[in-house]
């Protein structure tokens, strides 16, 4: 059996925790739910950004983008401040439509790092499909948690 990328093995514990916190008592609506895994996923990729994981995002991004550690650093930014406003309920729904206008405009950089077989930490890539359906799930998440 294949094991889980470190990063769904973190999606499937943020997933965990959300749905704990619910029946805790934590989260007053199921919608918040998928807002709370999605604060944690933005912000935990944000951070990445920053560490040694920088050099990893670099690879994915298509040779004729320039700045390309520029664009890791300005992303990471982009996804922490997303992720502490989304926890802000007056920003919330415009910070939702943000986010998953990024993760659209951050999609071309999965495309590629799938189609050209990129190891991220020596794991092997998802395919197209794959990280097409997390996008899509990113983006119905941030929609149900943040704007409906």
């Amino acid at each position: 059996m294949r094991k889980l990328n470190p990063f769904y093995r973190l999606l499937l514990i943020f997933t965990l925790l959300a749905v704990a916190a619910k029946f805790g008592g934590a989260l007053a609506q199921w919608k918040d739910v998928p807002l709370w895994i999605m604060i944690q996923v933005f912000f935990l990729a944000g951070v990445s950004h920053f560490t040694p994981l920088r050099h990893e995002f670099v690879k994915m991004i298509p040779p004729k983008i320039p700045a390309k550690m520029f664009l890791v650093y300005f992303t990471g930014a982009l996804e922490i401040l997303g992720a502490w406003d989304l926890t802000n309920p007056e920003n919330r729904a415009i910070t939702g439509w943000a986010l998953i206008l990024l993760l659209v405009l951050m999609f071309p950089a999965n495309y590629y790092a799938a189609k050209s077989n990129i190891h991220f930490r020596g794991a092997k890539p998802l395919s197209v499909l794959q990280r097409g359906a997390v996008q899509i799930l990113f983006i119905a998440a941030l929609y149900v948690g943040a704007i409906l």
